[in-house]
C-alpha cells in the first residue's frame, strides 16, 4: 500500500509539473490509439468485457471497464453538462474510458477537450475505431469529430 501511494505521488508530481507548461501557446494533444500509460500502478485486469459503443458514436465513461454511466453522442458536442445530449456525471466524474466508434471514413479522429467550445490547455485524441479503456482521468467538456491531423 505504501508503494502504491509513493507511485500515485509520484505521477501527481508529474502531472502537476505539466500543468506548469500547459500554458504555452500551442495546446497539447495526447494521443490515445491505444492503451494509454498513466503512471498508475499496474492492476490486473478483472475485467473481460469491452467497452460497448454504439456504431457511429462516441462514448464515455467514468469507470475504466465500461460497465455503468455511459454518456454516448452521434454528433460533436460544445457542452457536454449543457447541449443537446447532457453527461450528468461529467462535472464531477472524470472521463476513465472512451472509445470513438464514429462511422464516417470521412472523420479521421474524435477530439475531446476539458473546456466548452472545443477549449483548454490540452486536447486529447482518439481515432477513429480505437477504444481507450484507460483515459487518463480527465475531465471532459465538449468533443468533435475532425478530417485532419489536429485537434486545433
Amino acid at each position: 500500500m505504501r508503494k502504491a501511494l509513493c507511485v500515485l505521488f509520484a505521477a501527481a508530481l508529474a502531472l502537476m509539473s505539466l500543468l506548469g507548461t500547459a500554458t504555452a501557446a500551442t495546446p497539447t494533444e495526447i494521443n490515445l490509439s491505444g492503451p494509454a500509460e498513466v503512471g498508475a500502478p499496474a492492476q490486473p485486469d478483472v475485467s473481460a468485457q469491452a467497452l460497448s459503443c454504439g456504431s457511429g458514436n462516441m462514448c464515455a465513461w467514468p469507470v475504466g471497464d465500461g460497465s455503468s454511466s455511459r454518456c454516448s453522442w452521434g454528433t460533436a458536442d460544445p457542452d457536454w453538462q449543457g447541449g443537446d445530449v447532457r453527461c450528468s456525471w461529467s462535472g464531477s466524474r472524470q472521463v476513465r474510458a472512451a472509445e470513438n466508434a464514429g462511422a464516417s471514413t470521412a472523420y479521421a479522429r474524435v477530439c475531446l477537450y476539458p473546456g466548452a467550445n472545443y477549449t483548454g490547455s490540452v486536447a486529447y485524441y482518439i481515432p477513429r475505431g480505437v477504444e481507450a479503456p484507460n483515459f487518463p482521468n480527465a475531465l471532459i467538456r465538449s468533443h468533435k469529430w475532425v478530417t485532419g491531423n489536429t485537434c486545433w
